[in-house]
Formats: structure tokens, sequence, C-alpha cells
């Protein structure tokens, strides 16, 4: 099962009535069941990784708070040993071995949680079954947003009620997830695999065609699962933070990391960066600090030389960023912070062809196709049917994009999309809510089964 299975469209009701007729104190033990039914729907034989991650960092958790001195430190690194080789096992390509969905997700958040543990930043948790449902709780346990146990911890602890405001915010985000996953993400996705899979004969504009379209997919694919996460969150009560922030109006890419899977970059920032010593060391150790985690991002998302390529363009863009003069002028207008924004994604969309890329010599082909095959025609309306898709698709494909381009845009002036439709008559609203939650339901049975479909960041 997964967040848009159709089969989830029916979970999702029977565990929302359940858990809030159950009293609130006991709530934990619903969901704790909820959540393993939910990962093991999947394969039963997930449970290993999961019940291994869960009881080392568990049992790690409550001896760090009774240990001191040496032997402290010497029960963390083990914890952080055991931890990474589990989530290395993906890479493992042994037949017998099956790698648990989701285990890079859960695997960083439950190695945060001892680590906060260690610092004096958080009680370990002493209740096995709230430990459990905080690393498999069900909304986040295959891709995020990566929680921290001072947050989801303490909101298991203390239960969540119904809260009516923060469940029709739940169901908005539900909507706009469905849309950016089956409606956008799921229709660019065939026109990029039809050109990523034939890019030895690709013309080069092509390509470039193509590897914007692919940031695109990548940000509504990822964007639209943790916009399901989050607002099935917020349905059960639940406040799991946000995962996205409109990145690609990002004027920098700093900036960009601030908006751009924040769940992540702020695991890496709290647990790599600044453990390294950030930049409290000079210039020089700041600039190796950052290139380390950005290298370690990469390793993270693959092990292959083209995620480390990745990785190391973003960490040598933010080493330039932080070389060239500060802007003192605030004062510029629209259309330089537009240049801006243009040029921060021409950045972050060359370091997505590696990324989309199944080896570093498939990216290399594609940029020599680029350099000296590229035909500017084929960047045009009738040139994009070179990636294998008919008129009409590309047109909703476009509409699409171009309505999620305007909802960003709104958000980036603070104005809420939410907000303006609760002026709309109620009668109204949720004529429009009933449509668009049937066209969604017929997209997920009739065009990809009850099954529904895998999303982009699943298999990292």
């Amino acid at each position: 099962m997964s967040l848009n299975a159709f089969s989830f469209v029916l979970f999702l009701p029977l565990i929302v009535g359940i858990n809030f007729l159950i009293p609130r104190k006991y709530r934990y033990i619903w969901l704790f069941a909820a959540s393993y039914f939910f990962y093991l729907s999947n394969d039963v034989r997930f449970l290993a990784g999961l019940g291994a991650c869960t009881a080392v960092t568990y049992v790690t958790g409550l001896l760090l708070e009774k240990t001191r001195g040496i032997a402290r430190r010497v029960l963390l690194t083990l914890c952080i040993c055991l931890s990474i080789s589990l989530i290395l096992l993906r890479y493992m390509d042994f037949e017998s071995i099956i790698v648990p969905m989701g285990m890079s997700f859960y695997g960083l958040q439950a190695l945060g949680y001892v680590i906060d543990v260690y610092r004096n930043q958080l009680e370990a948790e002493k209740n096995p079954v709230r430990y459990a449902l905080f690393v498999s709780f069900f909304p986040t346990v295959m891709s995020g947003p990566i929680q921290r146990g001072s947050v989801l911890l303490g909101q298991i602890r203390e239960g969540r009620n119904f809260d009516y405001s923060r469940a029709r915010a739940g169901l908005y985000d539900l909507l706009w997830g469905y849309l950016l996953k089956l409606v956008i993400a799921n229709r660019l996705g065939g026109m990029v695999d039809y050109a990523f899979g034939r890019y030895e004969t690709m013309p080069g504009a092509t390509m470039v065609w193509a590897t914007v379209l692919y940031g695109i997919q990548l940000y509504c694919d990822f964007a639209g699962y943790s916009a399901l996460a989050i607002g099935t969150g917020k349905i059960l009560g639940f406040d799991l933070g946000i995962n996205f922030a409109r990145p690609y109006f990002a004027t920098s890419i700093k900036e960009f990391w601030k908006r751009w899977h924040i769940s992540l970059s702020s695991w890496l920032k709290n647990y790599v960066y600044i453990p390294l010593g950030g930049n409290r060391k000079g210039r020089c150790r700041k600039y190796v600090n950052l290139m380390i985690t950005f290298l370690v991002s990469g390793l993270w998302h693959g092990a292959g030389i083209n995620f480390l390529v990745w990785g190391a363009l973003h960490g040598i863009y933010q080493i330039l960023g932080g070389c060239l003069p500060k802007k003192t002028d605030r004062k510029r207008g629209g259309f330089y912070r537009a240049v801006q924004t243009i040029f921060t994604f021409v950045l972050v969309d060359f370091a997505w062809l590696f990324f989309r890329a199944d080896s570093i010599s498939q990216a290399f082909v594609i940029l020599r196709r680029i350099c000296f095959h590229f035909n500017l025609r084929e960047m045009t309306y009738y040139g994009s049917y070179l990636l294998g898709d008919n008129r009409t698709n590309l047109l909703l494909v476009l509409v699409g994009i171009g309505l999620v381009f305007l909802v960003d845009l709104l958000c980036e002036k603070k104005i809420s999309i939410v907000d303006v439709s609760l002026r709309v008559p109620m009668v109204v609203r949720w004529l429009v809510y009933i449509i668009l939650t049937l066209l969604i339901l017929y997209v997920v049975v009739y065009h990809y089964g009850l099954a529904g479909t895998t999303f982009l960041y699943g298999r990292f």
C-alpha cells in the first residue's frame, strides 16, 4: 500500500474514524498497529529491517541515559555504525536480501533521535510501543518528511484530538498532493523516460527540454508525496512541518536548500555539517564542511558516481556563492530577482541531469548531445513530440505546470489558497471538493490501477 493507492483512500477514513473513538491516552497503540499494517502490506519481510532499526535505536537511547564518560561515546559510535550499515543494505547486490522500503528515511529519523538523546536534548522514550510508532508512523515511514524526536514523539505522548480546521487543511493538502503526483508528475514521467531511454539518438535540444521537465517532475512527485504525508498527519491531528517551500522561486543555491527537502537539509545540517564544525572554524574549513555535507547527501541518494557528482556540484555552487561579494543593494527590482531565480533554476537543473542519468557515462553522453547536436527548433511546441507524447497530453501537462506555478507564485506573495477558497460559498466549495476527489479516484483506478504508482523518492 502507498499513499497514492486506491486502497489508501479506503484505509485512511477507517483509521481516522476508529482513532478518535479510542480514549486519547491509548490512541498511540491503534496508530502503531495501523502503521505496521500499512508498512507490512507491501511485504512482510520488511519487518526485519524496520524491527532491527527500531530495536537497536530504542535500546541505545535507554542505555545512553544510564552510561557516562567514554562508554557513552562508544555506545553512540556503535549505534551509528549499525544504523548506517542497515541503511547501506540497499546498495548491496545480494539477491537473498530484501531491502525494506523507506529505510533511508526512518533510519535517519531513528539515528537523529539517538544523537539527540546523547546530546541531552531529548529524554529517551521508555515506552517501546510509542517509540516504535515514532519510527514507523505510516504517513512518513516510506519517504518522510524526516521527523525529530522532540517534535513527533512529543505529539505521540500527549495524544492528538480532532480539530476541524486542521483536518480541513489536511484535506487541501491531500487534494494538492494527488494533483501534483497523478495529474502532473506521472504524465511528465512518461515524457522524461521516453527521452532518457533514447538518449544516444535524441537531439540535444530535446534532452535539454527533457531535463527541465525532469526537474518539474521530481518537484511535483516528491512535493506531492510530502503533501499527502503532511495532510494525512493533519487529519490525525499531527503537525509534521513542511518539506517544500516553493524551491524553484529561490534566488540562490543556498536559498534553494532552505526550500527543497527541508527535513533532509535540516538533518544534514544538525547531524553532519554542525558536528564537523559548521562555519565556526574559518572560511576554508566551512567550505570543506559544506562539500563533505553535500557529498554525504549524494551518497544518501545513491551509490553511483553520478550521485556524488550531483552532490559535489551543489557543494561547488555553495562555495562559489559564498566567495562572491555580498549584495548591499536591497532595493533591486523584480526583474533582477527574476534573473536570479532563472539562473538558480538553470544551475539546479544542470545538476538534475546527473541525478536522473542511470550512470555517469550516460550523463556525459547526454552532455555531448547537448553541446554538439543542439537544434533550437526542437525546443518549440511541436518539437516536443519527439518526447513521444500527443498534443492533448502535452497540453494537459502544460496547463498543470501553469497551475502549479500560479499557486506557488500566490503563496510566494503570501496569498493563501485556503483562505481564498473559504470566501467561496460552502455549497460551491464542497461541490468542487467532490468533483476533484472523483476525478482523482478516476485517474488512480483507471490509469494506474488499485495499487497506485511508485514515488521517485521511494527508491532512496
